[in-house]
């Protein structure tokens, strides 16, 4: 018997952690959504130790960049 999670896909998105300035790419990160790409990098700033707290999360397009977020963490 199928369950509705049996269609379920992950999704693997890269995402990009940017320095406050919108311009140096701190970390890259390949995730399902921007929430999970969020959390990772939140992870990551302590980890990695990116030497700032304010950074944003925003998705890759085959070179361009879409989906920014302007949430400052």
């Amino acid at each position: 018997m199928k369950t509705e999670n049996d269609n379920v896909k992950t999704q693997n998105n890269t995402y990009q952690v940017v320095y406050s300035d919108g311009v140096r790419i701190l970390d890259y990160i390949i995730a399902s959504n921007l929430a999970e790409a969020k959390k990772i990098a939140a992870e990551n700033a302590r980890i990695k130790n990116y030497g700032t707290a304010y950074y944003m999360v925003r998705r890759c397009y085959n070179g361009g960049v879409n989906a920014i977020t302007n949430n400052w963490h």
